[in-house]
């Protein structure tokens, strides 16, 4: 049994990870893949990043993956609640990871009203198109892919397709499926697999928000990220962060500012 891999979330085993890609898989970006699902040309490679809590860091990995000649996609929530894609800030950021052919996509976030026994995404439609319009204003380009934020079972291996977009959880792109969530690789150390390809076609979910100039272990990584977003800001804001933070997140039991008055 898989227990699990969380010793190095630095950038530069990022970087080592990233080079290992480049010398054992063609990576596509996820509006590229249709096209290429049928191929005889092995093994291939989805790289993608859901922004959950930080806009920064997602465009910090974006600049690791540009100075390396790697593309990916970014999937951003079009309503966070740890940042705004309204900002002049964030669309700087939004129009650099543009800049750098990085693909950007939506991540969108089922209302807790959704989320039933039965969910189907046919219901959704109308709620993910108006999201992925919000998206293509802002940024001024097409929005070809979707992913889901903490995906209930009943979407995993679904449809290629939602609506005209690619559902990164679709089944043909889950064959074999290699994630930080949570800040641990369930399927243990990711780069040697990554050495030596066992299917056609991984998907690689890397989460900005674990990564860091060095290493630290999940709960230091929010906690960092918490006091960092949160410094000379008055108590009011910063019980708002806290509540959104834990429920952007909500698996990791971190140290917490409030928890220690």
């Amino acid at each position: 049994m898989a227990t699990g891999w969380a010793s190095d979330f630095s950038y530069e085993y990022f970087k080592k990870i990233l080079q290992t890609i480049k010398g054992n898989f063609k990576l596509y970006l996820f509006s590229e893949i249709l096209p290429k699902l049928k191929t005889n040309t092995n093994p291939k490679l989805l790289l993608r990043h859901d922004v959950d809590a930080s806009l920064k860091r997602a465009l910090r990995m974006a600049e690791i993956e540009s100075e390396l000649g790697i593309k990916a996609t970014y999937l951003v929530m079009i309503d966070a609640e740890l940042y705004s894609l309204e900002t002049d800030e964030s669309r700087h950021i939004l129009s650099n990871l543009a800049g750098m052919k990085h693909e950007i996509g939506l991540h969108y976030d089922i209302d807790e009203c959704e989320r039933t026994d039965i969910i189907k995404i046919e219901a959704l439609l109308p709620k993910i198109e108006s999201a992925c319009q919000r998206l293509q204003d802002i940024i001024g380009l097409p929005i070809k892919t979707v992913s889901f934020h903490c995906p209930p079972q009943q979407v995993i291996r679904g449809p290629l397709l939602i609506g005209n977009r690619i559902n990164t959880y679709a089944k043909e792109l889950m064959e074999w499926y290699l994630s930080d969530s949570s800040g641990n690789w369930r399927e243990g150390e990711p780069l040697p697999k990554l050495l030596n390809p066992a299917r056609p076609l991984l998907q690689l979910l890397i989460h900005p928000i674990w990564w860091g100039d060095k290493h630290r272990t999940a709960e230091e990584q929010l906690q960092e990220f918490f006091e960092s977003e949160c410094a000379d800001k008055p108590l009011e804001n910063i019980r708002f962060f806290d509540m959104a933070l834990a429920t952007t997140i909500p698996n990791i039991k971190r140290r917490g500012y409030l928890n220690n008055k």
